[in-house]
């Protein structure tokens, strides 16, 4: 008897802790975690979106303390002027800038665009934006 009591009680606390985490949901992007999902903007390492990737989900004015995460050969290595592609994998457009708090030369990323850095941008971004 007293093992069926037991037993009822571990199963009704698995079951509140199982509703518990249900009610939680899924975790939303996560920024700068070396993996690009929806709603994000990924900045990659090498051409056609290779290697690591940096992604954003909110401003960053300066990437000079950023840093490409995960086991590729970039991994580890500053993002600051290390940018050869791109994906921007959110709804919004994104500008990208060849200095730091939107200094240098200027582009524009829309939603859904996927591609190479031209000679002005590729190794030379340094700061991006979303456009609100």
């Amino acid at each position: 008897m007293r093992s069926r009591i037991v037993m009822r009680a571990a199963v009704t606390a698995a079951l509140a802790l199982s509703a518990v985490g249900l009610s939680l949901g899924s975790a939303s992007a996560a920024e700068k975690d070396g993996w690009i999902t929806s709603g994000e903007f990924g900045l990659f390492c090498f051409q056609n979106q290779g290697n690591s990737v940096f992604d954003l989900v909110l401003d960053d004015v300066n990437f000079a303390d950023d840093y490409f995460k995960g086991s590729q050969s970039c991994a580890g290595h500053t993002t600051n002027d290390w940018t050869e592609s791109y994906r921007n994998l959110d709804s919004f457009t994104w500008d990208v800038y060849t200095d730091w708090n939107r200094g240098g030369s200027h582009g524009t990323l829309p939603a859904g665009y996927a591609g190479n850095a031209s000679a002005t941008f590729k190794n030379r971004i340094s700061s991006a934006y979303w456009v609100r």
